[in-house]
């Protein structure tokens, strides 16, 4: 190297370290931040998005995320570690963490717990160990669920056996794992039972399980195949409107079932599609991908033309609308490439929906939705969203 040019390195070194050392001195002089925690959040946990992003790149580092409906403000976080299931309490004054840690982060020795969150002041405030069982799984609505009355969590366990812990949370502790759910997969809260839920299995039946006030199994009753499982899988998670489950294929046929004493009772099966949609290869795509409102049943979809095997999941091209009483299309706008949706409902009730970064807030008054405001960046990589309705459904 010629000096001179060895002159200008070092010169440049030199000047580096000296603008380094300056900065050093000037951030000397700054105040000390002090984090505060135990703030109130002033939005009602009604007029909320919550956003569980499940961080693909970094998911020990999830988190469920909140924003205010008004304005897309983001209004702050819960951490919820190693991929974090959410939800929010029947009477939204607190939300349940369903997580995992391991001593070293990565590795080590693994504990699973319910953690449960104030949701005025985002902070934690108690913990109950469940068996090291739950389901490594994405954020799909069916993993972790509350029954009606709000007394019990159900917690997907896969080992990779499936069973349910359940978890009382009133008396803050674990009560069973339902290991007759083996071969079965998701829970469904049941309409109108304060303690039931469903779980979609592997023979295309559907297995009631009915819980007593101890979170015990009470009876548990198995339905006649609901489906073909080869020929017309479903979508494990249906909408639940008051009295009813509706299910989709991934061929776009609705299957629809009605709780009973013994069982499950199932409508005739109907298309989403026409035979110019089936011409094109319309058929329904997403994660959590459709949902109903109850007051209107009407059923919201994502959908995508030039459908193929493994296409399942594929972002939406479109929402289709759906009036379940007629069982006739009634609305089609963009999809904005929807991956996941959840409808708010409530005296105005709105369908919020993500494609993995933005949440769409669509006003649902009318049959067409209409898109209200965009809240960019909601999430890394989330593909779970959803609100409480300020009635006890949450």
């Amino acid at each position: 190297m010629k000096k001179t040019a060895f002159r200008r390195t070092s010169l440049a070194g030199l000047l580096s370290i000296g603008l380094l050392a300056g900065a050093g001195a000037a951030a000397d002089n700054l105040p000390v931040e002090v984090l505060t925690g135990g703030h109130s959040v002033q939005v009602d946990p009604a007029d909320r998005v919550y956003v569980m992003d499940a961080v693909f790149m970094h998911l020990t580092d999830s988190r469920f995320n909140q924003f205010d409906r008004a304005t897309g403000k983001f209004l702050g976080m819960i951490p919820t570690s190693f991929n974090g299931f959410a939800q929010i309490s029947k009477d939204g004054k607190q939300v349940y963490v369903a997580t995992t840690y391991y001593e070293r982060v990565t590795r080590g020795k693994r504990t699973d717990v319910i953690e449960i969150w104030d949701n005025s002041t985002l902070s934690f405030v108690k913990e109950i160990e469940v068996p090291p069982k739950r389901a490594g799984a994405l954020n799909y609505n069916g993993m972790f669920r509350q029954t009606n009355d709000g007394r019990f969590l159900l917690l997907q366990n896969a080992t990779p056996a499936a069973s349910v812990s359940v978890i009382d949370v009133e008396k803050g502790v674990f009560t069973e794992e339902v290991t007759a759910t083996a071969g079965c997969w998701s829970t469904i809260p049941l309409p109108d039972k304060p303690r039931s839920f469903a779980t979609v299995c592997g023979d295309g039946a559907l297995l009631t399980i009915d819980l007593d006030e101890h979170g015990k199994v009470r009876s548990q009753h198995r339905s006649q195949p609901m489906f073909p499982v080869k020929d017309d899988p479903v979508f494990i998670t249906p909408g639940l409107l008051s009295d009813r489950l509706v299910f989709v294929s991934f061929y776009g046929n609705v299957y629809t079932a009605t709780p009973t004493a013994d069982g499950m009772d199932f409508a005739p099966t109907w298309s989403l599609l026409d035979a110019q949609d089936r011409a094109q290869g319309w058929v329904p795509g997403g994660y959590n991908l459709l949902a109903v409102e109850p007051g209107s049943q009407r059923l919201y979809i994502f959908m995508h033309p030039e459908g193929k095997e493994g296409s399942h999941k594929n972002p939406a091209a479109e929402l289709w609308v759906y009036d379940l009483k007629a069982k006739k299309r009634i609305a089609r706008v963009p999809g904005l490439d929807g991956l996941s949706m959840s409808v708010i409902p409530g005296k105005t009730p709105q369908l919020v929906t993500i494609d993995g970064a933005n949440a769409h807030l669509y006003d649902i008054s009318a049959a067409e939705p209409k898109l209200i405001r965009t809240i960019e960046g909601a999430g890394e990589s989330a593909l779970q969203t959803m609100g409480w309705a300020g009635d006890g459904r949450g």
